[in-house]
């Protein structure tokens, strides 16, 4: 197995031993083979490393566990297993979803037609458990604008619809393994600040998994917390790159406000809101319209736990 052209593709997984077979035959089917595969047990008590054992007899495929050390989580399993690789190419893939057969091939062919390229994308379809479409991204396209495009959520892609370019990451902080919500968002976040120079495939190339229980942890404030800090830091490393428009804080703002449905409820609410407007305030009519949003609402959700209306 060369490294010259080799795609890396870092699953981080906890717990999928009923999914993640899927996940790998769909790695297996690939066109293209110069693939290497790297999964990293997230510390599952499940019979996850028998059900891969039955894989890592093809030599591409590599399983670790997270040290102990790392913090736990799918981003510190993410990095540590980009840390192992040894892809000119590296993509992240959940563990519960697929990649169609000629997703790298396609991907790989642009790549070595346009050097320039730093990131290659594709599309995605959401499917249920039984593969059946539920809905297809439509928001997965290149502007003149991606950074506050991809904030104000005028375009979208997932974690696996990116190839990228090993060079483009290297020496670069990758996934904040703090996280506990908008973990590939802020990756993504992130990677566009840096001005990358992407290529968008117009097709359908992977199916992402909704589960019946997706928004299972979206009531927990601690990962609303989690989400709000990663805001707060995004706005930093804008700021730093003299990027932080006053349209993209208009954007962090108002996300942030309709988090207030679970945010509400943490007892530091006000104070990590305050931080919020302190580093997001500007004198225009629509951000006072989504403060008064914010106030109104905060009120209502502490009195009646009702208040949805104001903060859509």
């Amino acid at each position: 197995m060369g490294h010259k052209n080799l795609v890396s593709i870092v699953i981080a997984t906890y717990n999928r031993a009923n999914l993640i077979a899927e996940t790998l035959e769909s790695v297996l089917a690939q066109t293209y083979e110069n693939w290497e595969c790297i999964i990293v047990d997230d510390g599952s008590s499940d019979n996850t490393e028998e059900v891969v054992a039955k894989y890592t007899t093809d030599e591409r495929i590599r399983f670790f566990k997270r040290p102990e050390e790392r913090i736990k989580g799918p981003n510190a399993s993410r990095n540590y297993g980009i840390e192992n690789s040894f892809g000119e190419f590296i993509m992240s893939l959940d563990s519960d979803d697929w990649i169609l057969s000629d997703y790298l091939q396609k991907k790989i062919e642009i790549f070595q037609n346009q050097p320039e390229v730093d990131g290659v994308l594709s599309k995605t379809i959401m499917v249920n458990n039984e593969k059946e479409i539920i809905k297809k991204e439509l928001r997965t396209k290149i502007t003149n604008n991606l950074l506050e495009d991809f904030i104000s959520l005028n375009i979208s892609w997932y974690m696996h619809d990116i190839l990228w370019r090993r060079s483009f990451l290297q020496d670069k902080i990758l996934y904040n393994e703090r996280l506990l919500k908008m973990l590939d968002r802020d990756f993504h976040i992130r990677r566009l600040i840096e001005e990358p120079n992407l290529f968008l495939v117009d097709e359908y190339l992977a199916l992402y998994r909704i589960h019946e229980n997706s928004n299972s942890s979206n009531s927990d404030y601690n990962v609303a917390e989690s989400r709000h800090k990663a805001i707060l830091q995004i706005v930093g490393a804008l700021k730093k790159e003299n990027k932080l428009s006053d349209r993209i804080k208009f954007y962090l703002f108002k996300h942030q406000v309709q988090n207030l449905i679970v945010l509400y409820k943490h007892p530091k609410c006000i104070e990590l809101y305050l931080n919020l407007i302190g580093k997001t305030f500007n004198f225009s009519l629509e951000y006072l319209k989504w403060l008064l949003k914010f106030s109104i609402g905060y009120v209502s959700f502490k009195l009646t736990k009702r208040g949805l209306r104001f903060i859509q």
